[in-house]
């Protein structure tokens, strides 16, 4: 199995609701920050793909896909 670099990814969320709300509501401050940690198994000019747990048989679970235009830091863990 070749070597994956683990990361920190700092990225925004996108927030949704689906109740009735006041159209008047400033909705700019209800971003969501989040972190994610992984193995970076793929990356393009667009994406990066991560996984939290991968096994020695080259197999992998819990992906998450995060456009790079969310994307507020990254870095390498080992």
């Amino acid at each position: 199995m070749k070597k994956l670099p683990l990361i920190e990814v700092e990225w925004d969320d996108i927030v949704g609701q689906n109740s009735w709300d006041d159209l008047g509501k400033d909705y700019t401050s209800d971003r969501i920050t989040c972190k994610t940690v992984g193995w970076r198994l793929k990356s393009n000019r667009k994406t990066i793909v991560i996984a939290s747990t991968i096994s020695k048989g080259a197999l992998c679970t819990d992906r998450t896909v995060i456009p790079r235009s969310v994307i507020k830091s990254m870095r390498r863990l080992k």
